[in-house]
């Protein structure tokens, strides 16, 4: 497994783009349970660095304080604010190119894109699960405002979008063709993102990845063996842990872990603080946990089935971490999509996981507005990482140094 972390990936994002104009701000309207900071709720600043995968810890930290189980997407989001990038300028550039930690984001989506295809391979024996890690993109231009032929060729050509021209004013016929890409990109795990917009929409910009494989070697699982998980009060709940054995063990001085690998290379990272209680992902120290791996060990694995969906406020967390400029009119330099006048004014991502004993499935969608079995004895010592309070979790892609998603569990 490579040690070094580029940047944290994850599931289906949209942007919605509109021109500006003296109205109030879209309010883009939720289907699900909002949890995290108030979309308009002024929070502290996020100290931003050169390295993405701290800009996008942090941000999930702070989405997803208070909380009892959340999942974020940051590579959909990376990957949407790409795609803004290749038409921002000025210092709207500039903040992108230092969240995103590069200045041609184009060229590493690119390239991965091409990259991921080695992991979409069905040898029919996954039973229930497949193998997939899919990506898409998209881009629903208005058919009366002008976008720049350049722009819409650059997102072709690097992040293979599709380009349509649609009609915003008939809603419910485009309302029904994003909604219909996005259920179809995301394998029905997340049937819509739009549920309606405003007037003065000008496109609809959307990335998609979407993930499936079954475990290599299966986990235990029997609903009749149960156990305690300790919650953050320190009372307990009976469940019934999945349980596996395997090789591959990590530690720092703030967590333990383990790794077991899915069907098509990816890897699950499950992630137990050593301090009880709630924590930050933060405050565990990713990079060098990742460094830490060994095979020294044998290790014995638990945790719970995992099932649940997530909603987080992205706007203020993104405008905290040094991108506030693009969710402001005048402020925001998004010359390159269009002549017109655009800036961000809603950001929201909605993520899916379904995690068993036989694979994992999952997916997410960020939307932003812009307005204007048995083993034989194993000598050596056994290490146990029990997932029996709360614990955070990875799905790795160890050859690209990709992190798909990032979670926390604190009440399965």
């Amino acid at each position: 497994m490579k040690k070094r972390i580029i940047s944290v990936i994850a599931a289906l994002l949209t942007i919605t783009m509109t021109a500006c104009s003296n109205e109030e701000p879209y309010e883009a309207p939720s289907d699900g349970v909002v949890i995290g900071k108030s979309e308009h709720t002024a929070l502290s600043q996020i100290e931003v660095t050169n390295d993405n995968v701290l800009n996008s810890i942090r941000v999930f930290d702070t989405v997803s304080a208070d909380t009892a189980n959340s999942m974020f997407s940051p590579l959909s989001l990376n990957m949407a604010l790409g795609m803004l990038a290749e038409g921002a300028g000025g210092t709207s550039k500039e903040a992108l190119d230092k969240y995103l930690g590069t200045s041609d984001y184009g060229k590493f989506a690119e390239s991965y894109m091409k990259t991921v295809q080695k992991y979409n391979v069905n040898k029919g024996d996954e039973g229930e699960y497949k193998n997939a890690l899919e990506i898409a993109n998209s881009f629903w231009a208005d058919k009366d405002l002008p976008f720049r032929s350049s722009y819409k060729h650059s997102l072709a050509q690097k992040f293979g979008a599709e380009v349509s021209n649609v009609d915003f004013g008939n809603k419910n016929k485009t309302l029904k063709e994003i909604n219909g890409w996005v259920n179809k990109k995301t394998h029905e795990m997340i049937p819509s993102i739009l549920s309606d917009y405003s007037g003065d929409i000008a496109a609809v910009l959307i990335n998609s990845v979407y993930f499936e494989s079954g475990w290599s070697n299966w986990w235990g699982y029997n609903a009749r063996n149960t156990d305690e998980f300790t919650l953050l009060d320190g009372s307990t709940k009976e469940l019934a842990f999945m349980h596996n054995n395997g090789e591959q063990y990590f530690e720092n001085d703030k967590a333990i872990a383990f790794a077991f690998g899915y069907k098509n290379g990816l890897e699950f990272i499950g992630i137990l603080p050593k301090q009880t209680g709630d924590f930050t992902i933060e405050s565990l120290d990713i990079p060098s946990l990742l460094a830490s791996e060994t095979n020294e060990y044998a290790v014995s694995a638990q945790m719970p089935r995992l099932t649940f969906d997530t909603t987080l406020p992205l706007l203020e967390a993104l405008s905290a971490a040094g991108l506030s400029e693009l969710f402001g009119f005048g402020t925001a330099d998004l010359s390159g999509i269009s002549n017109e006048e655009l800036f961000i004014s809603e950001v929201l991502q909605k993520t899916r996981l379904e995690l068993d004993e036989n694979g994992t499935r999952a997916a997410a969608v960020t939307e932003m507005m812009m307005s204007g079995g048995a083993i034989m004895p194993d000598p050596r010592e056994i290490k146990e990482v029990w997932l029996n309070r709360p614990f955070a979790f990875m799905i790795y892609d160890s050859a690209e140094d990709q992190i798909v998603f990032l979670g926390k569990v604190t009440e399965p």
